[in-house]
């Protein structure tokens, strides 16, 4: 059994690694150079994860941290866990894995009500078309073709608005490190370059006429979308894109590190988070956070009130797990029969169950839409897939079988109260 001090290390060495992991070639994790781990982001979406039955907890506690002001803390209570098909019938959808020429397909940003973002593998790892899928005509449109910019080219994490898709691409071991940033009208259309910048970029977003993005070491900078000469935005110091116009500080360069601020980049308006006591991972949006306090998962709002604890089953998915404008995504560890993870509502509590367990697996593939500066608003599951160990001589390995033909999708945009 790994002590706590491990169980951290591991969870903040998996949020500076890329998140998805190859599932269905059956689980294995490479030692990588920073930009050869990033190239695989959109391949397999932002985060994918096998959740293992029994497995290990994942437990953190925090730093020292002074003490915070009195705030009434909701315990957590038995929860009742519908299917996400239940409690949010329109907003699941199933949609092909693979494309006419039997490509992998990824969802990408829900786009809408009825329309979720694809992006189609041109070769392995590689996206290379943009596609979008409607479920209320089960058919998909393409967008257009992603330029494949070499050899060891890969594009990266996605954004969108009403009128253009947006992407950045790097080059795996380029020593001159470049990032470059792309725009494909949202109706279709060719690709255009906007710029090229030598930065460590983190994520992404657009305004109204603009392309944004934050570095890794923070620091807010935009272009036109017309083109022209990058600037860095006045008093964005220490500060990472999350869903423009928010942005948030966090307690070191780590992208574990707690959220201590959120600021609104348009009026200049920020508040400080009020951090649990001894949390680790704060992850903070507009209005709500989640942490792990003492082992067990905490969400409130920004100014801590609200703060309630999670029942002890639900655990971190994998280094990232806000969604959308008041969801997150937690992974659910139990013996008995239950859904592999959960997308919880920050604000109401109501808990949807993804990917029912098949008898006798012990977890399965679950993702993140790779969406970049705003928090994923797809999250797709392959229920014809399972999960299960491997052992010879002590030795043990996960091994995926079936699936591969299609997906489970929810698409939170078209969620409706």
């Amino acid at each position: 059994m790994r002590n706590e001090d491990d169980l951290v290390r591991t969870l903040r060495a998996a949020a500076g690694q890329a998140r998805p992991l190859d599932l269905a070639g059956g689980v294995a994790r490479q030692r990588r150079a920073r930009r050869t781990r990033q190239r695989v982001r959109v391949l397999l979406a932002a985060a994918a994860v096998v959740a293992v039955v029994g497995g290990t907890a994942a437990v953190l506690s925090g730093e020292e941290r002074r003490a915070e002001p009195a705030v009434t803390v909701t315990p957590s209570a038995p929860v009742t866990i519908e299917s996400a098909a239940e409690l949010w019938p329109r907003a699941v959808v199933k949609m092909p894995a693979r494309d006419s020429k039997s490509r992998r397909m990824y969802p990408v940003i829900g786009l809408g009500p009825t329309e979720v973002l694809l992006a189609a593998n041109s070769a392995f790892e590689r996206a290379g078309r943009l596609e979008v899928y409607d479920s209320a005509t089960g058919r998909r449109r393409v967008l257009g073709e992603i330029p494949s910019g070499g050899k060891r080219y890969y594009p990266q994490l996605f954004a969108a608005n009403a009128g253009y898709i947006a992407w950045y691409g790097e080059t795996v071991r380029d020593p001159a490190g470049l990032t470059d940033f792309w725009i494909m009208p949202r109706a279709g259309g060719e690709a255009e370059r906007v710029a090229e910048v030598k930065a460590d970029v983190d994520a992404i977003g657009l305004t109204g006429d603009s392309l944004v993005w934050s570095l890794r070491k923070g620091g807010v900078h935009r272009v036109p979308l017309s083109g022209g000469t990058p600037e860095r935005l006045a008093g964005t110091d220490g500060l990472h894109l999350t869903s423009w116009p928010w942005a948030v500080a966090r307690a070191g360069d780590e992208p574990g590190a707690n959220v201590t601020r959120v600021v609104n980049l348009e009026t200049g308006r920020s508040q400080d988070v009020a951090i649990p006591e001894g949390a680790s991972m704060t992850q903070c949006n507009a209005q709500w956070c989640a942490a792990i306090q003492r082992g067990r998962l905490v969400v409130q709002r920004l100014d801590g009130s609200g703060r309630r604890t999670l029942p002890a089953m639900f655990r971190p998915f994998g280094a990232r797990w806000l969604l959308g404008d008041r969801y997150a995504l937690f992974n659910v560890y139990s013996q008995e029969r239950s859904p592999i993870s959960v997308v919880y509502d920050l604000a109401t509590g109501a808990t949807a169950g993804i990917h029912e367990k098949p008898a006798g697996a012990r977890g399965g593939f679950v993702a993140m839409g790779a969406s970049s500066s705003a928090p994923p608003t797809t999250v797709y599951w392959d229920a014809d897939q399972q999960y299960s160990e491997q052992c010879e001589r002590g030795a043990c390995r996960g091994v995926a079988r079936g699936g591969g033909k299609e997906y489970t999708v929810l698409n939170l945009a078209a969620i409706t109260e």
